[in-house]
């Protein structure tokens, strides 16, 4: 008698457990689905949330490309800093960061062609060529449109033997810049309205 009641006892301990797997299973089973669900969408929502970072990134470069290289009605609202003095800082700024010398910046007077004014300056430096060559990356990394039309290198020690090589004999370089603004073309609105006044 003791014997049937401890297997049917056994019986139901097997029972239960065989129970308590099947119900995790189907329990663990039913939340790794949806567990694998939420993983998708959260690498969705982070792969949105990277490309509109890379979006505001890119907006805000075009918004400082135009801010810096536009003439915008109201301007002096927009910033009130002159383009030139900005010009002027971010050249000195440069020549400071790669402790070249400043000799001279001779500004000439502005050329407009249609919607286009172009500001030529003429500067001259003094360093070494491997800082020459930082500079013009920096010109070329700036917000500001710089077109490097021109240079003349000059060396300062011909008969000086620099340490370190030919790349860091002392140098003068005479540069002309270019930097340009651009007006807004005018509106659709404005220009029907001119087009109207000369028939009339």
């Amino acid at each position: 008698m003791n014997l049937k009641i401890g297997n049917v006892l056994l019986s139901v301990v097997i029972v239960l457990i065989l129970a308590t797997l099947l119900t995790d299973w189907l329990f663990i089973s039913k939340y790794k689905v949806k567990y694998n669900e939420l993983q998708k969408k959260l690498i969705i929502t982070s792969n949105k949330l990277t490309t509109a970072k890379i979006v505001h990134e890119d907006m805000v470069h075009v918004r400082d490309l135009v801010l810096k290289n536009m003439d915008l009605p109201d301007q002096e609202k927009i910033d009130s800093i002159h383009h030139e003095s900005h010009f002027f800082n971010f050249i000195t700024t440069c020549v400071n960061d790669l402790k070249l010398k400043l000799i001279s910046v001779e500004p000439k007077r502005p050329i407009t062609e249609g919607r286009v004014t172009t500001y030529t300056y003429h500067i001259e430096v003094e360093g070494d060529f491997f800082k020459f060559g930082e500079l013009c990356s920096k010109l070329e990394n700036s917000r500001r449109i710089i077109s490097l039309e021109n240079y003349q290198v000059t060396l300062i020690d011909k008969e000086e033997k620099a340490q370190g090589g030919a790349q860091n004999k002392k140098i003068v370089v005479e540069m002309k810049l270019d930097t340009y603004r651009v007006k807004k073309a005018p509106s659709t609105s404005t220009t029907t309205v001119a087009k109207k006044d000369k028939l009339m």
